[in-house]
């Protein structure tokens, strides 16, 4: 539980990417929240403007999906680096044809510059004996 908690403040905050190379998404920020227990994002990208994102995080790899593009990879030290790709459709699957892009897939770079003061505070029975004495788990 605390090994998520803190996989959780490693992705909540404010956050400036970049895209290298021809991507939907060019640059902006994506800023990462926390409502009613789940992680909800919101994206503004300077070429599609607003988006809302769902946002998963399991250890320090971190996952935003946007209608039908995925943006995944690795947090390390307030830093992001991770992959924008289309999402996979089933091949049963049927959508409304639209002309499509030769896009496939892109690198993004993305840097925290404002983290949240609280996730998910741990509970007293969370907090290692050592932090529980301290009182830091209050």
């Amino acid at each position: 539980m605390q090994d998520e908690a803190a996989a959780r403040a490693a992705a909540v905050g404010t956050w400036t990417y970049e895209v290298d190379g021809f991507a939907p998404l060019d640059q902006g920020r994506f800023h990462i929240t926390v409502q009613d227990g789940d992680l909800r994002g919101i994206v503004r990208d300077r070429r599609l403007g607003r988006l809302r994102a769902r946002v998963d995080v399991n250890d320090t790899r971190l996952e935003i999906n946007l209608d039908d593009l995925r943006i995944s990879g690795y947090i390390e030290d307030g830093q992001f680096t991770g992959f924008l790709r289309r999402s996979q459709w089933d091949v049963a699957a049927r959508r409304q044809t639209r002309p499509r892009s030769q896009f496939r897939s892109a690198s993004l770079f993305a840097k925290r510059v404002r983290s949240a003061t609280a996730v998910d505070k741990p509970t007293v029975l969370e907090c290692r004996s050592l932090l529980r004495e301290a009182g830091d788990c209050d």
